[in-house]
């Protein structure tokens, strides 16, 4: 695995375009944890495999975001083939060391539901973080093929936040999708669906087809983390209420790399940019990456300081922590 690191390029970058823009206090909504104690011999080589846990997590924003105080949602790495149940509690254990962050646990269609219940009451985890990965078909699942309604109303009596990165080739804009996200908001009143990466909005395609149904739906609200295409941000903050939407970073395997996420047609993918001889063609981090499209949007819009410090901060405390 690289070593992740905040380079003299990406200070420049923070110093001159965005540490006018993030507050003082900050809520990362979208990071993740990992131990590789939790791996099994199935358990895959993966990018995501990168040794975290709150300490880390908290020296590398530290350098992300020097001078902010910052606080997390932690979720864990949606890898399959490891120890769940170690991974979960000491994800929570690792989250409990900060007050004002929570826990995030993995959740698999296997998971028994009076075993979530107990572990959420011991743990006071505050969200679910189930995934596609988990489902036999990742790439065109339902829902509930990665998180069964038994696990949701468990998720519902608890009044839980359930961290959901959608399936298939439109994701948002998925009329079946579309169909289950109304019938569980309506369903399941006590689940707040936090819809990851701008409802999957890599690719603004799929977020212009779907956030003027997404934006009547009550219960849901979203992540911004990971997401380098401005008219996606611009989506959001134009016909969405601005206190649904939450800042994440993805941090630190993903959010972390050098490089961008990219679109072409209906498509997007991890791009870490190439040598070129016209121009300064180094790579800055993909958080980065991801505040310059939302400060763009932000201008555009002319968002004013309290719209950022709820979506930086304020948001989040009431949506995850309940405060």
């Amino acid at each position: 695995m690289n070593e992740f690191v905040v380079t003299d390029f990406d200070r420049e970058i923070w110093k001159s375009e965005l540490a006018d823009f993030v507050p003082d206090k900050i809520f990362d909504a979208h990071a993740h944890l990992w131990n590789d104690q939790f791996a099994t011999p199935a358990t895959a080589v993966s990018a995501l495999r990168f040794n975290t846990d709150l300490a880390v997590m908290q020296k590398f924003t530290g350098q992300l975001f020097p001078g902010r105080e910052t606080h997390f949602l932690l979720l864990g790495t949606p890898m399959k083939d490891i120890d769940f149940t170690g991974d979960r509690h000491w994800l929570c254990a690792e989250a409990a060391k900060d007050p004002q962050s929570a826990a995030g646990v993995l959740v698999t269609p296997q998971l028994q539901p009076e075993i979530l219940a107990g572990e959420v009451e011991k743990y006071h985890i505050k969200a679910l973080k189930p995934y596609r990965v988990f489902a036999d078909d990742p790439a065109n699942c339902d829902i509930v093929d990665y998180l069964p309604e038994a696990l949701i109303e468990v998720a519902d009596h608890f009044g839980l936040v359930v961290v959901l990165h959608l399936s298939k080739f439109t994701g948002a804009a998925d009329e079946k999708n579309l169909a289950d996200l109304t019938r569980f908001t309506a369903k399941y009143p006590g689940v707040t669906w936090q819809l990851a990466h701008c409802a999957r909005g890599f690719n603004p395609f799929t977020l212009e087809k779907s956030i003027h149904r997404l934006k009547h739906l009550d219960h849901l609200c979203y992540d911004t983390s990971a997401v380098c295409d401005t008219f996606s941000h611009f989506l959001l903050l134009k016909y969405e209420d601005r206190k649904r939407i939450l800042f994440g970073s993805d941090n630190i395997a993903a959010g972390g790399d050098h490089g961008k996420y990219i679109t072409w047609g209906r498509a997007w993918e991890f791009f870490q940019g190439i040598t070129r001889p016209h121009c300064d063609s180094r790579s800055t981090l993909v958080v980065y990456e991801q505040l310059r499209c939302q400060r763009q949007a932000a201008m555009m819009l002319e968002l004013s300081d309290d719209d950022l410090q709820n979506i930086f901060y304020r948001n989040a405390q009431h949506i995850i922590l309940g405060e």
